[in-house]
């Protein structure tokens, strides 16, 4: 687990977001499925989430 935003790498495997939210790897990829707003990106067979896009996602969610 990481302490604090700036030691996450630039781009999140599914397992390591769902960690830094608190949440199964079954949640998180039933969010990217249901809510095309999530900033996933698919890079072949993976899906990657670039940290700074999930902080504002996170930021967007919560002042909504």
């Amino acid at each position: 687990m990481y302490t604090n935003f700036d030691e996450m790498p630039v781009t999140l495997s599914v397992e390591q977001a769902a960690e830094a939210l608190s949440i199964s790897t079954v949640s998180l990829y039933k969010l990217i499925k249901k809510d095309k707003t999530f900033p996933a990106i698919n890079m072949g067979r993976r899906i990657v989430i670039p940290k700074d896009y999930l902080k504002k996602w996170i930021d967007k969610k919560v002042n909504s």
